[in-house]
């Protein structure tokens, strides 16, 4: 596996966009880190296995595609050249995040994968999607 991204931050599901297939996580900001929020986007995602929220997450590149062994949804039949297993951990609430410490792991299988800390709002536009593909992110 390769490292990509490790955070003790609280992550959310903040959109997803089934027509460009981007899908946009984020850590506003909080008490442990007030000035900034960070936003994790997967492109051209195929496949998630992934929680709602996350307290603390942990990001790593699956170069084997027999991680996903086991899964009853069959996710390897949507592997194609050019995607990628990305790995995503999370601790319980209030716990640390850690290789040892991965209470939760799930998965998503997309193009590839940017990063981006900004002093932005939590409802605010993203930087890492210049031209948003649709208005709002959340359902109305």
């Amino acid at each position: 596996m390769n490292f990509v991204y490790e955070s003790d931050r609280l992550f959310s599901l903040f959109g997803y966009s089934m027509s460009h297939g981007l899908l946009l996580l984020r850590s506003g900001k909080s008490n442990g880190a007030p000035e900034t929020r960070v936003d994790i986007l997967f492109r051209d995602v195929r496949v998630m296995e992934i929680r709602a929220w996350m307290s603390g997450i942990r990001i790593e590149e699956v170069s084997d595609p027999r991680f996903l062994d086991g899964q009853r949804s069959n996710p390897a039949a949507m592997l194609e050249p050019g995607l990628n297993i990305y790995s995503i951990a999370s601790a319980e609430h209030g716990d640390a995040i850690g290789e040892s410490t991965a209470k939760w792991q799930g998965f998503i299988i997309a193009g590839r994968v940017q990063i981006e800390e900004d002093k932005g709002e939590m409802l605010g536009p993203s930087t890492l999607v210049p031209d948003s593909p649709i208005k709002r992110w959340a359902m109305s």
